[in-house]
């Protein structure tokens, strides 16, 4: 579709948010431009024989008539292109793409296209009917005994034994595996490390594989050679091996059991507290239980906020800010050696486009709401977020301007977020202190 806005302006509407807008600058309007900035140059040449801003033009054009011309069009794409978005209310979401159609002359018009992705209209869903879990949580003290014991086991001294494994000790095992009698990527290992029967997390396969390897080594005592098999799953990452059967071979290089510390003031002091009892102690414990409960469950409620926007918000987005923010993933999967499969892509790819309409839409939140984020605004919030960092938050704001605005766009983003709770609706969700912490 075009777009005549007048004689020297055509909008051309292509595919998707893709516009193109052609201009035409008369040849006065060059003249003008170029003028300026002969002027501009004739007050800052040097030349022998000539005192400053006396060289004639003649002189000056012979040495500097390209770049006068460069910076003319260069002035005349941006003041016009400019006027042209501004009074058309597009805002561009690519970096515009020149091409030149006639260059500009004395004798001849200035024709120029530019091409770009714009930024779609639309606006906000009503909020209030947006419904968001959120959870309700009491911590008990069961919670609070689970906490501690699971601090003790991080400061499990470990001594080796020549007893049989049990639940609990810790196994340190080399294993090598084959499937159809080669290696596989991750096939072997040295000194891999585990506490038997321990809690895991991870996908299915991972979970799998190391309930594997706690059957195999139950019972066994160090120096033990054991076999197994493992049928690696059809959904498995790795096509070459997923659906196949992998023979391990494991040698136990050693077997440590765990004597968990006494809980006293010794202990205590580990955590910077002196002369502390076991109230005291329970009571700090707590604390900390509260503070790292608070920081999940606003995470899952603004995770929730988050997928509701995008689910209950339709429009186009712009193929450049998708393409941008895969782009910044992939660097960062790359720069964690994670290996990037076909699905991984797939995944990535998802997750680019949530970011890239999530982004869009806070846009249209602030600019609708008119949140202006001031540098007291971003004090008060690192005080309440940061309390122990904050004078070395304070100090790398000012060295570094990307970092503030990474604090700029935090506190935008908590604000839009405190917002939309106060108009959404929250349900209610009870939920344990483990559920929610783990």
């Amino acid at each position: 579709m075009q777009v005549n806005m007048d004689n020297s302006t055509k909008i051309n509407k292509l595919e998707g948010l893709e516009r193109a807008i052609t201009i035409t600058v008369p040849k006065q309007g060059y003249k003008s431009t170029f003028d300026k900035y002969l002027v501009e140059y004739r007050s800052k040449a040097k030349f022998d024989g000539f005192r400053s801003g006396k060289a004639p033009d003649k002189l000056i054009l012979s040495k500097y008539k390209n770049q006068i011309h460069k910076e003319s069009v260069n002035d005349l794409v941006e003041t016009h292109l400019q006027k042209v978005l501004s009074e058309n209310n597009l805002q561009t979401a690519s970096p515009p793409q020149l091409s030149i159609d006639s260059e500009p002359s004395f004798e001849n018009d200035f024709i120029f296209t530019v091409k770009f992705e714009v930024i779609p209209a639309f606006e906000i869903e009503d909020l209030s009917n947006m419904s968001i879990e959120d959870f309700e949580v009491e911590i008990d003290e069961n919670d609070i005994d689970e906490v501690i014991k699971n601090i003790q086991k991080q400061h499990t001294k470990w001594e080796k034994t020549k007893e049989k494994a049990v639940a609990g000790d810790k196994i340190v095992i080399d294993y090598e595996a084959l499937v159809d009698n080669k290696e596989f990527d991750g096939s072997k290992q040295k000194d891999f490390t585990f506490v038997l029967d321990d809690s895991i997390k991870g996908d299915v396969a991972t979970v799998e594989l190391y309930q594997k390897f706690f059957k195999a080594v139950a019972n066994e005592t160090s120096a033990s050679k054991i076999k197994f098999t493992y049928d690696i799953p059809n959904d498995f990452p790795d096509k070459n091996i997923s659906g196949k059967k992998a023979e391990y071979n494991v040698f136990i290089k050693a077997i440590y059991k765990g004597i968990m510390p006494k809980l006293n003031k010794e202990f205590y002091k580990k955590f910077g507290l002196d002369d502390c009892d076991d109230k005291k102690f329970r009571e700090n414990i707590l604390d900390h239980m509260r503070h790292e409960l608070e920081g999940k469950i606003s995470s899952h409620r603004n995770a929730s906020i988050n997928q509701a926007l995008v689910d209950t918000n339709t429009f186009e987005i712009p193929k450049y800010l998708i393409e941008s923010e895969k782009q910044s993933i992939m660097t960062q999967y790359k720069g964690m050696m994670k290996n990037i499969d076909d699905v991984t892509k797939t995944e990535l790819n998802k997750v680019a486009i949530k970011r890239a309409k999530l982004n869009l839409i806070f846009m249209k939140i602030a600019e609708t709401l008119k949140i202006n984020i001031t540098e007291q605004d971003i004090y008060n919030f690192i005080s309440k977020r940061y309390p122990s960092e904050l004078t070395t938050i304070i100090e790398k704001m000012k060295k570094d301007q990307k970092y503030l605005n990474q604090l700029k766009n935090q506190v935008l983003e908590n604000d839009i977020m405190e917002h939309i709770k106060k108009k959404c609706k929250l349900n209610k969700v009870k939920k344990s202190f483990s559920e929610v912490m783990n």
